[in-house]
């Protein structure tokens, strides 16, 4: 009987620890969504018939609390189409971008 709950267990946590694997490639890709996210939603309010925006690449430097970033940034309007460099910082959640002026 103690076997039996011991190896029950010892099961149960093998599968409940799970382990993030964030690839660099991951962290990428979810920094591009968060700050392209954030772009539509602060700059614009949703409307993307004012401006449309292309998160092309990212550079990131992942500190203890967040990730220092510097985005490189298609910005296209009517008669007006630029790159440009955004610097931000990302949380670890990628919920929350502050945008560094």
């Amino acid at each position: 009987m103690k076997y039996r709950i011991f190896f029950i267990t010892i099961v149960v946590c093998m599968f409940s620890c799970k382990a993030k694997n964030n690839s660099p490639e991951d962290i990428r890709i979810n920094l591009m969504k968060a700050m392209q996210t954030h772009l539509y939603k602060v700059q614009v309010n949703n409307d993307s018939s004012v401006v449309k925006y292309h998160v092309k690449d990212v550079i990131y430097f992942e500190d203890t609390a967040k990730y220092i970033c510097e985005f490189t940034v298609n910005m296209k309007e009517r008669k007006f189409d630029t790159t440009g460099i955004m610097k931000a910082n990302v949380s670890k959640d990628f919920k929350t971008v502050t945008r560094l002026y």
